[in-house]
């Protein structure tokens, strides 16, 4: 990673059908790109990503299905700051996207994190106003909300799903 580029160490490797590791590494520009192809002893140059971000935390992960699951702020080519988090996904190892789904429409949200349980539903932890208010925010949906055709509905289940695990805040 070049020096002047380099802000928080938060990558994220995926390993493409081919074999291949897709490394995306939050920089000061956004998310960059790497790639290794011997098993991660060695690493192209990073690059800027096609998938445009501002400088914050981003989530990726191999789902069940073999597809692809990125969490971003905004649609895949605005740069939005902290807001519009969205969940997309990636039949062909991140050449091309879905639609995304809107999870939080808010400003202050951040830190993505997830984990899919064998049933297939995908649980997401992310924090809202992390200085301010602390509050940790716990959202579930699954592939088919993010692809299905009656997506205003699918965006209201999700909302209703939102849940705030934790308050934080002073005492």
């Amino acid at each position: 990673m070049p020096e002047e580029d380099r802000d928080f160490d938060e990558h994220m490797i995926v390993e493409r059908k081919d074999g291949s590791l897709w490394m995306l590494l939050r920089t000061k520009y956004g998310i960059g790109e790497s790639v290794s192809y011997d098993r991660g002893r060695s690493w192209s140059s990073v690059a800027p990503s096609k998938i445009k971000h501002s400088n914050a935390r981003f989530f990726i992960r191999r789902l069940h299905s073999g597809n692809l699951l990125l969490v971003k702020h905004g649609p895949l080519d605005v740069k939005t700051g902290r807001s519009h988090l969205m969940a997309f996904l990636s039949r062909d190892d991140g050449r091309s996207w879905s639609r995304g789904l809107l999870l939080d429409q808010r400003q202050g949200v951040s830190y993505p994190d997830g984990q899919q349980t064998k049933d297939g539903t995908i649980y997401l932890i992310y924090d809202y106003h992390r200085v301010k208010d602390q509050n940790i925010i716990l959202i579930s949906f699954t592939e088919d909300d993010i692809l299905a055709p009656d997506y205003d509905r699918r965006i209201i289940k999700v909302f209703r799903n939102r849940k705030i695990v934790s308050k934080g805040g002073p005492d």
